[in-house]
């Protein structure tokens, strides 16, 4: 598999405060080719909130790549969240051949990406996250086995009765005068017969049946899917509590519950509750002592599930519905901004200013690409070193999607479509470029090459021999507005810049038809203008 433009597909993270290690780096190879080498710092591995873990990543180029790119290392720092098979940027640290630091980059877009099948963000992810094998849920299941054995409580000897207790009960025919009738002694009730605890059946079975160090294919599973085994395992470690027997005229003191050998984390599904002591033992009834047994929790087949794709089941927001852009304020705390922000985009772009604005200076290229299929829109990832600038600063261009209809609008009007360009520059400030299509005689060539190449499922991706020309999806006229915004999804991040071209670029009927049928409608309502300076070239 050619690695070729893995600096773009490597999306590296890092927490507030976080700095890189001070450790001696320890970069593992995960996979290579003739132009460049993608590597892992596993000493750089921690866990950070539930369920994510963070971890510095690099792409080493050959000499060669690394003269024309301009430096030889990228280093980066993912997030990986391991139950949701995702990832997202915090940090990317530039390094020359002679491993000085050429430019950082602080990543503000924390969308998450999806881990898509047979790619090398999956490679990392499970790396990273290390997701459990058959065999490692068949040890944990023996594991806990053992430790129920030797953890289950031996049977405590009968008590040695007092003297006076050893004389037998007089009878009704030999009552002493005088004394009072003694009541007959109940017959003595065996507790129930308590199951070995072992290995749960269903665990056991598939492990015996492939024992591999090679991780199942996770695509098919959700996140329970890999918790249900070790709950198994942790339910069988449990002892199970014996039913109790009936209460005599002699006090007894309760029996002490035995503590599961192997804890279950809170949270989890088998997890005990926790039961306070009885105040006093009483005689259960049939059904309450079998309650009393935990069943053992049936875990399924990761091997055998059918593969889902991933994107397109952990999507958390939409365009419509109950996660639809009205409601995505209320999705996450960190999405507040959608709702409350004061400066969100899209926009209707009317009175703005008319003045002579420097053209935007361009520099895309031919390019590999990898284009996919993200739920919401389709994404096309390009390779490194191309960008703009505008008013003085250089952005780098890192990827573009495609929304139906398009997102701005000129005095009132929308386009059939858009292209939004997503750029940053080196201190993490981004850049939005939109070019509107609208509808022609003439097909758009680049836009037929994604079409020729989409993926064959949502939450999948393509990266093609082919190459694109960007330029095919520029106007030639650089008219164009200028305003602050925000990204138009989820976080709604503020502080964007936003550069929207005058001029439409030409897609046909049929191009647009094909859209059409993967995404009716996906672009964000306008949003409130609030008094914002727009600038216009006139």
């Amino acid at each position: 598999m050619k690695l070729r433009h893995l600096a773009a597909l490597l999306i590296l993270p890092l927490s507030p405060g976080w700095v890189p290690h001070a450790h001696a780096d320890e970069w593992q190879l995960v996979l290579s080719d003739r132009e460049r080498r993608v590597e892992i710092d596993r000493a750089s591995i921690f866990d950070s909130d539930r369920g994510t873990k963070v971890s510095w990543g690099r792409v080493v180029l050959a000499p060669e790549e690394a003269r024309k790119a301009g430096y030889g290392t990228v280093r980066a720092l993912n997030r990986y969240d391991c139950m949701n098979r995702s990832f997202f940027t915090i940090k990317r640290v530039y390094l020359d051949t002679a491993g000085r630091v050429v430019r950082e980059e602080a990543v503000t877009d924390t969308s998450p990406v999806m881990v898509t099948r047979n790619s090398v963000d999956e490679r990392m992810w499970r790396e990273v996250c290390r997701p459990p094998t058959v065999s490692d849920l068949q040890k944990v299941a023996a594991a806990a086995g053992r430790s129920a054995a030797e953890t289950r409580p031996a049977p405590t000897p009968a008590a040695k009765p007092a003297a006076a207790e050893l004389k037998p009960a007089p009878s009704a025919r030999t009552e002493t005068k005088g004394a009072a009738p003694t009541p007959p002694v109940p017959p003595k009730t065996e507790p129930a017969a308590t199951p070995a605890a072992g290995p749960a059946p269903a665990v056991v079975a598939r492990a015996g049946a492939a024992e591999t160090r090679d991780p199942p294919r996770s695509e098919g599973l959700r996140p329970a899917d890999f918790q249900a085994p070790q709950a198994a395992a942790a339910a069988a470690a449990r002892p199970a509590t014996p039913a109790a027997t009936p209460v005599s005229t002699a006090a007894a003191a309760p029996a002490t519950p035995t503590t599961p050998a192997t804890p279950v984390l809170p949270g989890t599904p088998g997890a005990p509750p926790v039961a306070a002591a009885p105040a006093a033992p009483a005689v259960p009834t049939p059904v309450q002592s079998a309650a009393r047994v935990p069943a053992p929790r049936v875990a399924p087949a990761p091997v055998e599930a059918a593969p889902r794709p991933a994107a397109a089941l952990e999507q958390r927001w939409s365009y419509d519905g109950e996660t639809g852009p009205e409601h995505w304020a209320r999705l996450r705390p960190d999405w507040r901004v959608c709702g409350d922000g004061k400066r969100q985009s899209p926009i209707d772009l009317r009175e703005g200013v008319g003045v002579d604005l420097e053209p935007v200076r361009f520099d895309y290229r031919s390019t590999r690409f990898r284009i996919a299929d993200t739920g919401t829109t389709l994404q096309v990832n390009v390779g490194e070193g191309m960008g703009m600038e505008v008013r003085g600063r250089r952005y780098e261009l890192t990827h573009f999607t495609l929304h139906r209809p398009s997102e701005e609008r000129v005095g009132g009007r929308a386009a059939d479509m858009t292209v939004h360009f997503h750029h940053r520059d080196a201190e993490g400030r981004l850049a939005m470029v939109s070019v509107m299509l609208e509808r022609g005689a003439e097909a758009n060539p680049l836009l037929q090459a994604l079409w020729n190449n989409l993926p064959l499922e949502k939450g999948t991706a393509y990266m093609p021999a082919s190459s694109i020309d960007l330029g095919a999806l520029l106007p030639a006229s650089p008219g164009h507005f200028l305003y602050m915004g925000s990204l138009t999804t989820p976080p709604c991040t503020e502080g964007v810049l936003w550069v929207v071209m005058k001029t439409p670029v030409t897609i046909s009927d049929e191009q647009l038809g094909i859209f059409a049928r993967l995404y009716p409608r996906n672009a964000r309502p306008i949003q409130p203008a609030n008094g914002r300076l727009i600038l216009e070239s006139r």
